[in-house]
């Protein structure tokens, strides 16, 4: 259990690991860009396995994933299987988090929805023509501008940047993502948080429609 909260506790090195990048901006404004799952449009759920590589060093835990109308969920399991925590959304409401570990988070849980959405959820029109494409995001903390890299029907990456932090937010996904969860997912996704100093490191994915 130790091991998985260290890798839950990803941003205890947040701007403080070697090589973090300084930001303008208080912890508390990663806010990100969440919306209600339901104006997503596609459910599905997503089997995977995450690396946080940290200040600390790095860890890995199996995470689930699942997105149905209105409602978002994530259920961290130990290196038992056992629950280690439970991560919900519904609608626009705060989220909600149910945990099994020894301590508190120093972070809000919805840290880490931001990231879920992030990588899985957020994005420009789906399905855009080959090529580089950039768009603004409008979320609590300020503009974010989003840009995405597709081939082939599939998207290849993403960056998140905004005017007033260094650096950007960095995901790239082998083999691309599609738009339609029947197709294969990536064989590995890749988010490198450049505002706060971490990575997280995606493998062992399966994503199905719902």
């Amino acid at each position: 259990m130790r091991s998985i909260l260290l890798t839950i506790l990803f941003a205890l090195s947040i701007g403080c690991g070697p090589g973090a990048t300084t930001t303008t901006t208080p912890l508390r404004d990663y806010a990100g860009p969440v919306r209600a799952p339901s104006s997503y449009g596609t459910d599905f759920a997503i089997d995977h396995q995450i690396t946080a590589v940290h200040a600390e060093g790095s860890d890995t835990f199996r995470a689930l994933l699942e997105k149905r109308g209105d409602a978002l969920v994530m259920v961290a399991l130990g290196p038992h299987g056992s629950r280690a925590f439970t991560l919900a959304q519904e609608g626009a409401a705060e989220p909600r988090f149910e945990s099994q570990l020894p301590r508190e988070l120093p972070f809000p849980p919805r840290f880490m929805l931001v990231d879920v959405h992030r990588t899985w959820l957020v994005g420009l029109d789906a399905a855009r023509a080959d090529g580089e494409h950039t768009g603004e995001l409008d979320t609590p903390a300020g503009p974010e501008m989003l840009t995405e890299t597709w081939a082939d029907g599939r998207l290849l990456s993403r960056s998140f940047t905004r005017r007033d932090v260094e650096g950007a937010i960095r995901i790239t996904y082998e083999g691309g993502l599609s738009p339609d969860p029947s197709a294969p997912p990536p064989t590995r996704v890749e988010l490198d948080n450049g505002w706060f100093g971490y990575r997280l490191v995606m493998q062992n994915i399966t994503r199905r429609p719902l």
